[in-house]
């Protein structure tokens, strides 16, 4: 039972007064903004270290070529003329500017026939006002009335016959009888 009272080996939150409680709360601040710029630190790094990978090759590539260019050191011919070797390099300069401009007139060529091309946006709209009735709407309005005046019937079919033509007749794209 002395053991529980010492407070030896208990499961209990430790107790802190409030300035002990504020300073151990500036200090586990302190790691974790100390944590946080640590992080940010090392993925500008590691970005950085990737950037240099990825430009490198370009580096050396233009280093060499200026290298190339350097390597003869000829006196002009002529003072106020530039050397031959850099005469060399404009020259291929203009050839490769030139080249890509007939690319790019190409490249605009094909884009204009692209463009000519008319794209469906989706299905047109009809109006209906604009359909002429069916060539079989007008043969049933022909049958029903070839029918009526062939076949005797009672007055009440012969009335439901009526309603049966002004139905078909009176429908939204069907024709009206004159």
């Amino acid at each position: 039972m002395k053991e529980m009272e010492d407070g030896g080996d208990s499961d209990a939150p430790e107790e802190l007064t409030a300035a002990e409680g504020i300073k151990q709360d500036e200090e586990i601040r302190k790691v974790q903004i100390e944590n946080v710029m640590r992080v940010a630190h090392e993925n500008r790094e590691r970005r950085r270290q990737w950037a240099l990978r990825k430009t490198q090759p370009k580096q050396k590539k233009e280093g060499v070529k200026a290298e190339e260019t350097e390597q003869p050191d000829e006196a002009p011919s002529i003072p106020g003329m530039l050397p031959s070797n850099i005469v060399a390099v404009l020259a291929t300069r203009e050839k490769l500017t030139f080249s890509s401009d007939s690319e790019e007139e190409i490249v605009k060529r094909k884009n204009t026939k692209r463009k000519k091309k008319k794209k469906a946006s989706g299905p047109e709209t009809i109006l209906l006002k604009d359909i002429p009735p069916p060539q079989c709407l007008e043969n049933s309005l022909e049958f029903l009335k070839r029918r009526k005046m062939q076949v005797p019937r009672s007055s009440s079919i012969l009335k439901n016959a009526d309603q049966a033509l002004r139905l078909l007749s009176s429908k939204g794209s069907l024709r009206s009888l004159s």
